[in-house]
């Protein structure tokens, strides 16, 4: 489910955006955590960089040459088995 342009229910309430950050081996390609995020338009700012968090909640070990990218969560479904082009830095099929 994307909420890019969601229709709101209740007048008023702020505009939602979906996104998702991506972190994988920067060797391979391999997606080894996705972290999903959904910010309000007007809402407070976060106390953690989206990436920063990504990578942490990844609990990755310090040999693990790891990257992050944001990608649209629609990129990233579960149907298809999936990666990142390193050239492009974008999810292709794996």
């Amino acid at each position: 489910m994307t909420l890019t342009n969601l229709p709101q229910s209740t007048p008023g309430t702020p505009a939602a955006r979906s996104r998702a950050h991506v972190v994988f081996d920067a060797t391979t390609g391999a997606i080894l955590h996705v972290h999903y995020t959904v910010e309000f338009e007007g809402g407070a700012p976060q106390s953690e960089d989206p990436k920063d968090r990504a990578r942490r909640l990844a609990s990755l070990g310090v040999d693990v040459d790891a990257e992050v990218v944001e990608v649209d969560p629609s990129d990233v479904n579960h149907h298809r088995p999936v990666k990142i082009d390193l050239a492009t830095r974008r999810v292709v099929s794996a």
